[in-house]
């Protein structure tokens, strides 16, 4: 997307919905780069999202594990160990693990060509299993370097745990001196200030000649190295600097090594950070089973069962997302500007939103709530002027902020834009605010945008009738009697082609305005307003009576298609079995001939032998045999057309030309049409036919 509008990310809610998206995310920085998704203008980037995003959808389908680990945000990380000389701590090395164990599994797709876009991440991967082993093999789990880390290292903390031991055991001699019991505060051995010491009465002071390292908080212990373990302290003190140096040392190498590596693990993470996106907004469309967009560019925008997702999250969280009624909407054919009105709470600015946000979704590279008979255009921006947002700071009323975003709409405004705008006019004089709403719609148009509106005005509604490129839409309501009264509730569904009524008075005397304020305020309203709504009215009855009939229309030609199509499935087998027929009669009629051939000619070669006429009077009764037994075969009487005049009900007829036969029920002599029963079913045919 060339601009990305920030006021219209805000109002259509999109951060909302990427925080939804973003809760599937695996990683930390995965997370806040769904967060920071926006829409695009590169066509080829949008389908290359998209089809990155079908391959996690395919793997979360199949049951496949797409092998992504947590990891933190290593921004901080990397910044740290990039100067020379540098030294990680072993838990920020060890930090490192999880983004290297991922890159191994995402490797393992490298030769699997059913994931394209997963083959090429995997391709594009290092190989850090050998820094990960190191790393692994030096630092535990809690941060501890272990003791294979070095040769050095093993042999430090070796010697080191011996020195521990002899002076453990000193100490432990020392403990199990009878004259020594009286002055022991304790029978243990502890550690003050890395020595190893241990705890005498305050009054014992100098029964174990020794260094005090510390005195209690009561003052009542003291805590004494004897003198005769001070040489091995001093020794296990030295050790101790030593294995310091040393874990120092190994965590300057390790750290030497990342660094070494800095830019490929530094991609790897970019890398996988995208990726992390992209199965997160996988699993968020698998969650709302949504479809992938079709980007063309062109300028049709076209939406089939399109829901929000905000909405159909809170129904499905509520259990009821049954109840959701799906949006179907299209605009950029024959008219570029639609303008949709009806009822409050009827669903206007939900169809107004839900469309920006399937757009929104769908130049993100994201998957969209729709169905996958959707088509979007790839626009160059998406403008919109939905809600009160007036600044208090700046003094501007509803209609001041609403002017200027309009004017900030119609400036940036071209072909490639789609423009969303809710209540336009409002917060003025209706008169005025009509007059200026249907300037600007026109403006809009000669732009060349795209453009939905909502309003409540009338003079919009006569104004979309009548120009060219535009054309009005409402949300349908339908009406529901009870009780002596009658209501209108939404449905929710958007009809194209028709202005909506506000159903002001109705919904007021059904909420129990008195009926005089309602009959008072009708008789003002009068004029054209009133006559206007009156022919909404209207036409909205006549539309419903009209879908009446043409569903049943729509019935009775299923009916006639499903009778067609048996007719002429009975007439392929007809002709099946007459084929089956003849043939078998052909073949039996060679074979007869054959046979009365062969006898025929017997019969001639006997009267040529026949020297005289007794000789040959059993020949000629053998031949008068055969002639009988030669069946004579007569033309059938030709099918000759029933007149009109001698057709009767109850009359069994035939259709030669579709070879069916049926009974006549009735006969229309005006229209020369006549109504047959055929095996059960009714079919209406031109009786010339017959």
């Amino acid at each position: 997307m060339g601009l990305t509008d920030p006021h219209t990310l805000r109002v259509l809610e999109f951060e909302k919905i990427l925080n939804l998206a973003s809760r599937y995310a695996i990683t930390s920085p995965g997370r806040e780069a769904v967060k920071r998704i926006v829409p695009l203008g590169d066509r080829q980037e949008i389908n290359r999202r998209v089809e990155f995003v079908s391959e996690f959808r395919r793997l979360r389908e199949e049951g496949r594990e797409h092998g992504l680990e947590h990891f933190e945000d290593m921004e901080p990380l990397f910044t740290k160990a990039a100067p020379e000389g540098a030294v990680l701590d072993p838990l920020e090395l060890r930090s490192l693990l999880p983004l290297f164990y991922s890159t191994i599994n995402i490797r393992n797709f490298s030769d699997i060509k059913e994931y394209p876009h997963l083959s090429g991440l995997g391709q594009s991967l290092s190989n850090q299993g050998d820094l990960l082993d190191e790393i692994e093999r030096s630092i535990d789990r809690e941060g501890y370097i272990t003791d294979e880390a070095s040769l050095e290292l093993h042999r430090i903390r070796r010697h080191k745990r011996s020195v521990q031991g002899r002076i453990k055991r000193h100490l432990e001699g020392i403990l199990r001196r009878k004259d020594l019991a009286p002055h022991l505060q304790d029978f243990f051995i502890t550690e003050r200030n890395g020595r190893f010491v241990i705890p005498l009465k305050r009054d014992s002071k100098g029964r174990v000649p020794g260094i005090i390292h510390d005195i209690s908080n009561t003052g009542e212990t003291i805590f004494v190295e004897p003198y005769e373990v001070q040489s091995l302290g001093n020794e296990l003190e030295s050790l101790r600097a030593e294995e310091k140096v040393e874990e120092l040392r190994i965590l300057r190498l390790l750290t030497a090594e990342v660094r070494k590596k800095l830019p490929e693990i530094r991609r790897d993470y970019e890398l996988l950070t995208e990726a992390d996106t992209f199965q997160a907004v996988a699993s968020f469309s698998d969650e709302l089973a949504m479809e992938p967009p079709l980007i063309h560019e062109g300028m049709r925008l076209r939406i089939v069962g399109g829901k929000h997702p905000l909405l159909y999250v809170t129904l499905k969280n509520q259990g009821r997302e049954d109840q959701y009624v799906p949006l179907d909407i299209e605009i950029g054919g024959d008219y570029r500007v639609m303008v949709i009105t009806g009822s409050n709470a009827g669903g206007k600015t939900v169809a107004l939103k839900t469309t920006g946000v399937i757009v929104l979704m769908a130049l993100s590279g994201m998957h969209i709530p729709a169905k996958s008979t959707t088509e979007i255009p790839l626009l160059g921006r998406v403008l919109a002027d939905i809600g009160d947002e007036q600044s208090i700071e700046a003094n501007l009323s509803t209609f001041s902020a609403h002017i200027i975003r309009l004017g900030e709409i119609m400036r940036q405004s071209d072909r490639e834009t789609l423009v969303l705008i809710d209540e336009l006019g409002t917060g003025t004089d209706p008169e005025e605010g009509g007059a200026l709403s249907a300037a600007i719609l026109k403006h809009l148009y000669k732009k060349g945008a795209l453009t939905l509106v909502t309003t409540h005005l009338g003079l919009l509604k006569g104004f979309a009738h009548s120009e060219e490129g535009m054309t009005n839409a409402a949300m349908e309501m339908e009406r529901v009697d009870g009780d002596g009264r009658y209501s209108y509730r939404p449905t929710y569904r958007l009809r194209t082609g028709v202005p909506g009524r506000s159903h002001a008075f109705e919904i007021a005397r059904n909420l129990g305005l008195p009926d005089e304020i309602i009959r008072e305020a009708e008789e003002i309203s009068g004029g054209a307003e009133r006559k206007l709504e009156s022919l909404i009215g209207e036409l909205e009855q006549k539309r419903l009576e009209f879908s009446s009939k043409l569903l049943m229309q729509n019935e009775k030609l299923k009916d006639i298609d499903k009778l067609r199509s048996d007719l002429e499935r009975e007439r392929k087998e007809l002709r099946s079995k007459r084929k089956e027929i003849i043939d078998k009669a052909r073949k039996e009629a060679t074979e007869f001939l054959r046979v009365k051939k062969r006898e025929a000619e017997e019969i001639i070669r006997r009267l040529k032998k026949a020297g005289s006429a007794e000789e040959a009077r059993p020949v000629k009764t053998d031949l008068e045999k055969l002639s009988k037994a030669i069946p004579k075969v007569e033309e059938p009487p030709p099918q000759r057309p029933v007149p009109i005049e001698e057709i009767k009900k109850g009359m069994a007829v035939s259709v030669p030309h579709l070879g069916i036969r049926g009974v006549v029920e009735d006969l229309n002599l005006k229209t020369g049409r006549c109504r047959l029963f055929v095996d059960g079913r009714e079919l209406e045919i031109d009786a010339h036919l017959l």
